[in-house]
């Protein structure tokens, strides 16, 4: 079960990466004036962040449990 949730965090944290936008991040003033799209960029970085924190985090997990 742990190896499924791992694998489907794997395969999020990719998509999410893919979407990421880096180049609107420069650029403050038009971001700015188009709100929604700023907005949607900040959760796609939230959104990036937990699922990185999952994949690590069952990485981990799913090591020592290995070990054992």
């Amino acid at each position: 079960m742990l190896h499924t949730i791992w694998i489907l965090s794997a395969i999020i944290l990719i998509f999410f990466i893919i979407l990421h936008n880096p180049k609107s991040q420069g650029l403050n003033s038009q971001n700015q004036m188009f709100g929604t799209t700023r907005t949607a960029e900040e959760n796609i970085t939230k959104v990036t962040w937990v699922f990185t924190w999952i994949f690590f985090a069952l990485t981990i997990f799913i090591s020592s449990s290995n070990n054992s």
